[in-house]
């Protein structure tokens, strides 16, 4: 395809997807009734392809790659045969691959279900047709997975509610097992606020109740869950839990709720318990529970992590500050361990390398991780503590390498490794 023609679908999708914001917007009620010839659409489709193609990830249960379809199949082909099959409604959901990835900072793993790839453009055209229509209902405490929203903005909330709203009683809640007890039955209840054409509902519920297969073993569903790393998840999440957040707003709380997917804080002022029991309440509407364990109460003097960032009440220092205190943020100790630890795999003891080579692999994780904690406006002592760990852990694989008796600290004298083009923390 040309990339005038690629061009010009993006433009129509995206005018598409204003449309049915703007219409969205005139009612908050209203029911669209009239949206699955849209999903076939070639324009929508190809979108959709290239939209995941970027995200990449592993193939499903049938083994295709983006390279096997790209090269056996052709793309075109490929987007004309699915087109064809949702057009005659002979679509079908394969099962989703079910693989196990760490928790990060936890011993514990969590499950990962992996569509096939024809499921994958599916399921993104129609979150890139739903998405415009649910987005004038989600509320602004809800951040994951939403379009101008990310892990920043939550972070920013937080920050300014502690500092200047002066709701430094912290409630971080958990929720137990939250994307293995969402029921179907309510969630496509709830889609159906806003949407009425059974022809997309049957969809979403094909995909809910597609089943999993493990070591060759399938696993069929049953009237809960709703496996984690399908396009469509994020939004039915959002769906789901967006009740939760009208619930606390209409519930009369004096406090602040900022959600990002199923994790969330609440901030309020004074005694935290019977807000504790209020959420537990709204919770169990949407037959979800409140981890007793994970849950707890802490304050904003004391501390408390979120989205691996540790926020903290402390003294304005700064002459002629009109605040005398403000909530600090800095990487959180168990986001350090995890960097440290990559850092330190990273290096291992592969001493066939050299120097250059090591430091090539290192700049991404440094950047990355960069990227996330620098537009925090963290404190830097962190940052600083890294950068000292990264050059110990080369000085150290220099003397391994090369069976230095000394210290080996004259191989990264003069700032070696910075000179050498290796990134820094901050």
């Amino acid at each position: 395809m040309s990339a005038e023609k690629a061009t010009n679908m993006r433009k129509k999708v995206c005018a598409l997807q204003s449309k049915l914001s703007y219409a969205a917007k005139q009612s908050l009620d209203r029911k669209f009734g009239a949206l699955y010839d849209k999903l076939y659409r070639e324009d929508v489709l190809w979108v959709s392809w290239e939209l995941v193609r970027a995200n990449k990830g592993a193939p499903g249960v049938d083994e295709q790659d983006f390279e096997y379809i790209e090269r056996e199949i052709g793309v075109e082909r490929f987007l004309a045969e699915l087109r064809e099959d949702l057009y005659t409604k002979r679509y079908r959901p394969l099962p989703v691959l079910r693989c196990w990835i760490d928790k990060p900072g936890k011993p514990d793993k969590r499950p990962l279900g992996i569509p096939v790839i024809r499921d994958r453009v599916a399921q993104m055209a129609v979150k890139l047709i739903l998405e415009p229509i649910f987005e004038t209902n989600f509320l602004p405490c809800s951040h994951g997975f939403r379009p101008k929203l990310s892990c920043h903005t939550a972070i920013d909330q937080i920050r300014r509610a502690i500092t200047f709203d002066g709701l430094t009683t912290v409630i971080d809640a958990d929720i137990v097992g939250y994307f293995s007890n969402i029921r179907h039955d309510l969630l496509l209840r709830l889609v159906g606020r806003r949407i009425s054409d059974n022809r997309v509902i049957r969809l979403l519920r094909a995909w809910l109740k597609a089943g999993v297969m493990e070591a060759g073993v399938y696993e069929a569903s049953g009237e809960t869950g709703s496996p984690q790393g399908g396009v469509i998840s994020p939004l039915l999440s959002n769906i789901y839990l967006h009740s939760f957040d009208k619930m606390f707003q209409q519930s009369g709380i004096e406090g602040k709720l900022v959600r990002y997917a199923d994790d969330f804080v609440v901030l309020v002022k004074g005694n935290g318990r019977k807000v504790v029991s209020l959420i537990q309440k709204m919770l169990e509407r949407l037959s979800l529970q409140v981890h007793p364990e994970k849950t707890r109460i802490t304050s904003a003097y004391r501390g408390f992590d979120f989205l691996s960032v540790h926020f903290r009440m402390r003294p304005v220092r700064g002459k002629g500050s009109r605040l005398k205190e403000s909530c600090r943020l800095w990487p959180a100790d168990k986001a350090m361990q995890r960097v440290k630890q990559k850092l330190r795999d990273t290096i291992g003891n592969r001493f066939g390398l050299k120097l250059e080579e090591i430091i090539k692999e290192l700049n991404p994780i440094i950047r990355g991780w960069n990227n996330y904690h620098t537009r925090i406006r963290a404190e830097q002592k962190r940052f600083l503590r890294l950068n000292h760990y990264v050059n110990e852990r080369i000085r150290i694989f220099l003397k391994r390498k090369y069976s230095d008796r000394s210290r080996a600290g004259w191989r990264v004298a003069g700032n070696l490794p910075t000179k050498l083009g290796l990134a820094q923390f901050g």
